[in-house]
């Protein structure tokens, strides 16, 4: 007698590969082990999945505190002051198995994007606080408190230095990143609002969200037909459908983490767009726009060290969540 219930049957397959890999894919295997084994699961995979096309056919016949510094000559100057201080060293509502699980990837290695940076500035806000200095500091922030999980966490940049797009996602790609996050913070014509929007990657986005990459893809570093390759090679189920899932994960986290302290922060959600940084990122990977520099509250909240350790503890918050739900395992980098 057929099953009443193909779904659940479905579910329970991929349930018992997604075991049998994690078993394979164990912390002990080398690398080069490693590299074999996923050769081996995705031709398994692969039959796996054609036997499920045929049945489906049928059956349908808290962070160390950071001292004050001292305002100096300019906003940027006195967050400056204190990178050297680092230098040195909600769940989705989805029911189905993350494809990522089902192939039994970990993720090792965290690839950290702070926005803009030397010649460009980025956002700035009434005072003069520029949107490429809060990104570096929030990113060294969130760098420290992730490695305290024993994760191995890279920069796109450790100074105030310019970078291509292009060559944030080449850097990231060389480290064998497995995840990518894009830290930015927004500036928008009313100065009254402070809000916080996650984004993933899509060829097109609302007028919104193509007016907001339209600035953030500034020095992007492709030409057109380099662009336009990358495009038709879109092809990357797992990528795009784990950026979504982290996206909302990152959002909710952040919300829930900053309306304790900010009751005026608004939520805008998650997002999709046409961000050139997410474009090329073979892995999961999402730009969160923190806050909006443009609101002469919401600066003054960035001056203060406790403020941007939030917005650390926030995205901290939601990578771990995701990671933790989605079932990544946790490897102590050496």
């Amino acid at each position: 007698m057929r099953s009443r219930n193909p779904g659940s049957q479905r579910r329970a397959v991929l349930q018992g590969v997604f075991e049998d890999n994690q078993k394979l894919f164990g912390h002990t295997v080398s690398k080069q082990r490693r590299t074999t084994a996923r050769w081996s699961v995705g031709i398994f995979f692969l039959v796996i999945m054609i036997g499920l096309m045929l049945a489906g056919a049928e059956e349908d016949g808290t962070a160390d505190p950071v001292s004050s510094v001292e305002l100096l000559t300019s906003p940027d100057q006195r967050i400056l002051a204190s990178l050297n201080k680092f230098s040195a060293s909600e769940s989705t509502t989805d029911t189905d198995i993350p494809l990522s699980r089902i192939y039994g990837l970990d993720v090792r290695t965290i690839v950290l994007d702070p926005g803009h940076g030397g010649h460009d500035p980025g956002a700035s806000g009434p005072v003069g606080l520029s949107e490429k200095t809060v990104t570096l500091d929030v990113a060294l922030r969130l760098e420290r408190r992730l490695k305290s999980h024993g994760y191995n966490v890279v920069l796109t940049r450790r100074q105030d230095m310019s970078v291509s797009l292009r060559k944030r996602v080449e850097d990231a790609q060389a480290h064998e990143a497995d995840l990518f996050v894009s830290i930015h913070v927004n500036s928008v014509p009313v100065d009254t609002l402070a809000f916080i929007e996650t984004y993933y990657f899509s060829p097109r986005g609302d007028a919104r969200a193509e007016a907001l990459a339209l600035r953030e893809n500034v020095n992007a570093g492709y030409s057109v037909a380099q662009w336009q390759n990358s495009l038709e090679a879109l092809g990357r189920t797992v990528r795009d459908e784990d950026s979504r899932r982290l996206a909302t994960h990152v959002q909710n986290a952040m919300m829930s983490t900053m309306h304790k302290i900010n009751p005026k922060i608004h939520d805008w959600g998650t997002r999709s767009g046409p961000f050139s940084v997410l474009l090329n990122a073979k892995v999961p990977a999402v730009l969160a726009e923190i806050t909006a520099i443009s609101m002469p509250e919401e600066e003054q909240n960035l001056l203060d060290d406790a403020y941007r350790e939030q917005l650390a503890i926030g995205l901290e918050s939601g990578i771990i969540s995701y990671l933790s739900t989605e079932g990544s395992s946790v490897t102590t980098a050496n």
